[in-house]
């Protein structure tokens, strides 16, 4: 009897092998940026074991299952009842995309009330609610930047103030979704708000405002109103941390989004871009309003005395480069402050990495 010999392994591309986790775990096809990083990490060595244990470990992922157990939100098809208000257009990379025009302010407050009267953001999905490594960075940041007080603004089930209210921080989160007080983090439940910015009331200033994939939802009719409220919030020598995706080149970040836009690529980075990038129900993708240049961005900051510390800034993509790798949405970031702060640069940058050196598993 002859032993036969095993049969050698089949041999997969890394972008095979990727295309096939995003559809087998997530149930979709992996975006463009996603497809580009999940493909380098397995040609850089990763293993498929690790990969699929990345998707499994998800807040995407985490979401999909509560969707399982929560009703879905239904939102009609706003391509089918305003046809008019969208137009067409291929993709660089041949994929076609559906637009809404808004060429007035008119029609970002349209879409505004859209959103608001669907209850656009009741929906499971929208926000990652699970601690993972990505939120335990985002607390070692605040807390490195040596906050005594922190205020998240669209903290969702607050997976960050949680961490640092054990911490000892005095933590507010506000938000404008029902869903995150259902799932809010029994430690901040009562640290929550049900506002935003134009509503809130609060008589006080904090030593750090964070913000991470917030701002883009705003309205950009009401940017001045909505900065003027942060610049107010953001104490003498505090900071606000932004986290939005930008569109284009920044000095100190790169193009982590390009323009892929042709009106985006006509108006110019010291502009508003005025397409908005939908699903295909006509929903601008995630629920976000502000889609725009590095540039366009800092110019609405400093027009209300928030600048730009470019040195905290550095010290943060050297020190998280490798996570950065993995995570490259959060690249794009400011670290804003009062042009007249009197805080020294190279001790906020020692704190945030002392404290980034006791976030496990974060690769250096």
């Amino acid at each position: 009897m002859h032993r036969r010999e095993p049969s050698p392994g089949l041999q997969y591309a890394p972008a095979a092998v990727a295309n096939a986790l995003y559809h087998g775990i997530l149930d979709r096809a992996p975006d463009q940026s996603g497809l580009r990083n999940l493909t380098d990490q397995l040609e850089r060595g990763k293993t498929i074991d690790d990969a699929a244990k990345d998707l499994l470990s998800s807040s995407e992922f985490t979401l999909a299952m509560l969707k399982q157990l929560i009703p879905p939100h239904q939102l009609p098809d706003l391509v089918q009842l305003y046809p008019e208000r969208y137009e067409r257009e291929m993709a660089p990379n041949g994929v076609p995309m559906i637009l809404f025009k808004a060429d007035s302010n008119a029609d970002f407050d349209f879409m505004e009330n859209a959103i608001t009267e669907h209850r656009y953001y009741d929906g499971i999905g929208v926000w990652g609610a699970k601690i993972d490594l990505d939120k335990n960075v985002t607390a070692a940041l605040v807390q490195g930047m040596g906050a005594k007080s922190c205020l998240e603004l669209g903290c969702f089930t607050g997976a960050v103030i949680s961490q640092l209210e054990q911490a000892g921080v005095d933590v507010v989160g506000l938000d404008v979704s029902h869903v995150a007080f259902v799932l809010a983090y029994p430690n901040i439940k009562n640290c929550m708000m049900y506002a935003d910015l134009l509503t809130v009331q609060l008589e006080r200033r904090f030593d750090v405002v964070l913000a991470m994939d917030i701002i883009e939802h705003l309205n950009p009719v009401k940017f001045d109103q909505y900065i003027s409220a942060i610049a107010a919030l953001v104490s003498k020598d505090g900071y606000f941390y932004l986290n939005s995706p930008m569109f284009g080149a920044d000095d100190v970040f790169g193009e982590v989004f390009g323009s892929y836009v042709s009106q985006w690529q006509e108006t110019g980075e010291q502009n508003l871009y005025r397409r908005l990038d939908c699903d295909e129900l006509g929903w601008p993708k995630h629920g976000h309003l502000v889609w725009a240049s590095p540039v366009w961005w800092e110019q609405q900051f400093a027009a209300h005395g928030l600048v730009r510390d470019r040195a905290v800034e550095q010290a943060i993509h050297a020190r998280l480069e490798p996570f950065f790798a993995d995570n490259p949405a959060r690249k794009c970031l400011f670290v804003l402050k009062h042009k007249d702060s009197a805080r020294d640069p190279q001790q906020v940058i020692n704190g945030i990495y002392a404290a980034l050196d006791k976030v496990p598993g974060l690769p250096r």
